[in-house]
């Protein structure tokens, strides 16, 4: 039973029993009566409203805990989706604009879009692909130029409980190097059909010639037999080059250091080249300051050299090319200059890019540019470094580093 009905019966129990015992003062006990009844009114009352701000209380915390775990996590959602590498935005519903990260304000260099109508701001794919989101809710992609780089474009449609369209997130990827790379490939296809069709042609119109004409004729034979073999080594070093960088793109390309004689290695590239260089009336010189075996990749400095050599020939119409070799307690560097056609400053940074070409006027003498590309990935595998100087019309000098393991 609660404590102040008990007070109650207890007060009335007490005025009973004194109106009975004397009445003459019954007005006196009847008003302290009230006065206890007042009293246990005002005590109920106020441990009734005790108890109800108690509960309040305990309410609003609960309301608060809610809207402070809520709060929180909005601003953890705030921070994730500006902090975001990818540009993104928010359209509601109604096509109003309600959200920007900084990397979409950086990468298209738009402020203030909170507010406004999204086909008051976007146009041509970009607005086409933002209709479709809301015309078919469903999520959609594609690949769309904008302000002269390539993105990828993903718009989400948002629902509430599965079911009410809220609007349409959009995330823009930028894959403008990923399609420079597929230009590029497309390019460097293209440029080792033509490498590879030229001696073809060659090939087969000096076989053609000879059938007809036979062999009576030593010198049209001669003639023509120079040109097959000349034209069969270049297919075959296309063919080899392009072997040879695709083995080291392999996600693991073993290395086989073993002692050796570099002297003698570098006799044989000099042998191997001199024949191509006096067609040229170039001069091959060599200058070791290497007196013992190197702990060495034979198959990487063999073509680190063969590479370097050939590149300087085919860019030297006249002059020196010399190979310098040298090594110190944890080194060994190789040195090959040339007085030949040179490279401007803009693209000696790229030189050895996979696919790039110089300039399209030189295509030809250029070729693929797969040699350098295969040098550059053979000094990384190897933990070296390869640094290039060079001058437009005086000539280049290209110097490599490998330690010796």
């Amino acid at each position: 039973m609660n404590k102040n009905y008990q007070k109650v019966i207890f007060s009335f129990v007490v005025v009973s029993i004194l109106l009975f015992w004397n009445s003459k003062y019954a007005f006196l006990y009847i008003i302290g009566f009230m006065m206890a009844m007042l009293y246990i009114l005002y005590d109920t009352n106020t441990s009734y409203l005790q108890q109800i701000d108690f509960y309040r209380r305990e309410k609003e915390n609960e309301i608060r805990e809610v809207e402070g775990e809520k709060d929180f996590n909005h601003k953890i959602l705030n921070s994730l989706i500006k902090t975001m590498n990818l540009p993104m935005i928010f359209v509601n519903k109604e096509g109003t604009i309600i959200f920007t990260n900084q990397s979409f304000r950086d990468a298209f260099s738009i402020k203030h879009l909170r507010g406004k109508y999204y086909k008051d701001i976007f146009k041509g794919q970009l607005l086409n692909i933002v209709d479709q989101s809301y015309i078919f809710e469903r999520k959609f992609s594609t690949v769309t130029a904008i302000n002269e780089r390539y993105y990828q474009i993903e718009t989400t449609p948002v629902f509430r409980d599965k079911i009410v369209f809220d609007g349409s997130i959009i995330l823009f990827t930028d894959v403008s190097q990923v399609k420079e790379i597929e230009k590029m490939q497309k390019q460097f296809f293209s440029d080792i059909s033509h490498e590879l069709k030229t001696p073809m042609s060659a090939i087969i119109g000096s076989v053609e010639i000879l059938q007809k004409e036979g062999v009576q004729n030593k010198e049209t034979f001669d003639e023509f037999m120079g040109i097959l073999l000349k034209e069969s080594y270049r297919m075959q070093n296309i063919i080899e080059d392009i072997l040879e960088l695709s083995r080291l793109e392999q996600p693991q390309v073993n290395l086989s250091p073993r002692p050796i004689d570099i002297n003698s290695l570098v006799k044989d590239t000099v042998e191997l080249f001199e024949p191509l260089a006096k067609d040229k009336r170039l001069s091959l010189f060599y200058q070791s300051k290497v007196s013992h075996e190197l702990m060495l990749d034979y198959t990487t400095v063999k073509t680190i050299l063969n590479n370097l050599v050939s590149n300087a020939i085919k860019y030297s119409n006249s002059g020196v090319i010399s190979i310098k070799i040298s090594s110190d307690e944890k080194n060994f560097m190789l040195k090959v200059q040339d007085e030949g056609l040179g490279i401007s400053k803009d693209d000696i940074p790229l030189i050895f890019d996979r696919f790039f070409q110089v300039d399209r006027s030189r295509s030809k003498k250029l070729g693929t540019g797969l040699g350098l590309s295969i040098v550059k990935r053979m000094v990384e595998l190897n933990n070296g470094t390869i640094e290039v100087e060079s001058n437009p019309g005086i000539g280049s000098v290209f110097t490599v580093t490998l330690p010796i393991l």
